[in-house]
């Protein structure tokens, strides 16, 4: 019971900290990385309490200590102070000091100008004002920290190569029963559990599936604010692959084609010949008749007769 009621105050205290008089609020509470705007709400919780406030400061975590971003000070009108002139140039604020019911400081950068990892950081607030027993009153917020996710826009083309031989091949075309190793190898968003997925689509189906194969998955690398990693599968060629689409995603929503990072590669199989050649015993007339691996003929027949030929096909 100890151990759930520490979790759940954990929880609470990731989404909104308060410090009695003053509280911190990101909205929304996890940013989606290049769709959700970033906003960082400082307002007064305890507004009764308060006849007046003289300032709200938004503060933002450094290597070492937690320096101010902005703030918003007393005047008619209140007047927005930067201190940070590299977030301004990409940022907004707004923020009044009209009451304690209505002060408030907010942040906000647009979708389009949110960096990543840089502005995913711990905030904190802090304000200052007159209690109503007219005594001065600093206040500071725990510190929170702005979560986000991430999704994988960038996949390399699958690579292609004979099981157990030591190199990639640019062939596309293989005999029958050939195994193959397909491997690709990019983003899988923030998630550092999440992984890539194989589908195909035969010539003569009119979707992608799922492989049944399972796929061998290395060690997701952090690379900037997600996670890369490859992923390998063994194929066997079957007479079925006359022309089949492979297709590596990640970021899928759980159905084929539907990943924001998609490659393609197109395999088939070869057909193998041999040539059969057939004469008449007095040497008259010759065949010649080709087979392929599908079972096909393709037959040449010439007669000759009196120095004059018959060609049939």
């Amino acid at each position: 019971m100890k151990l759930a009621c520490f979790c759940a105050i954990l929880l609470s205290s990731s989404l909104i900290a308060s410090a009695q008089d003053i509280q911190i609020q990101a909205l929304p509470q996890t940013v989606s990385y290049g769709e959700n705007d970033l906003v960082i709400v400082c307002s007064i919780s305890n507004p009764s309490q308060l006849s007046s406030v003289f300032f709200i400061q938004l503060l933002r975590n450094s290597s070492t200590t937690f320096e101010t971003v902005v703030s918003v000070t007393t005047g008619q009108p209140a007047t927005i102070q930067w201190k940070d002139s590299a977030l301004q140039s990409r940022a907004t604020a707004i923020g009044n000091l009209d009451s304690p019911s209505t002060a408030q400081l907010r942040l906000t950068i647009n979708k389009a100008s949110v960096l990543c990892p840089t502005d995913f950081k711990m905030y904190m607030c802090k304000m200052s004002g007159l209690t109503t027993a007219s005594d001065v009153v600093p206040k500071e917020t725990s510190p929170i920290t702005i979560s986000y996710t991430v999704k994988p826009t960038l996949i390399e083309k699958p690579s292609v190569r004979i099981l157990n031989e030591g190199y990639d091949t640019l062939d596309r075309q293989f005999p029958v029963e050939t195994s193959i190793q397909l491997t690709c190898q990019g983003e899988v968003g923030s998630d550092q559990t999440k992984t890539i997925r194989w589908c195909a689509q035969r010539a003569n189906e009119m979707m992608f599936t799922g492989l049944p194969q399972t796929p061998i998955h290395s060690e997701a690398s952090p690379s900037g604010c997600q996670f890369t990693r490859s992923s390998t599968i063994t194929y066997n060629l079957t007479n079925d692959d006359i022309f089949t689409k492979f297709l590596c995603e990640s970021g899928d929503t759980g159905l084929c084609g539907t990943g924001t990072a998609i490659r393609y590669v197109n395999i088939s199989i070869t057909e193998e010949s041999s040539t059969i050649n057939i004469s008449t015993a007095n040497g008259e007339s010759q065949t010649n008749a080709t087979t392929t691996s599908k079972g096909t003929y393709n037959i040449l027949a010439i007669f000759y007769f009196n120095n004059d030929f018959i060609k049939y096909i």
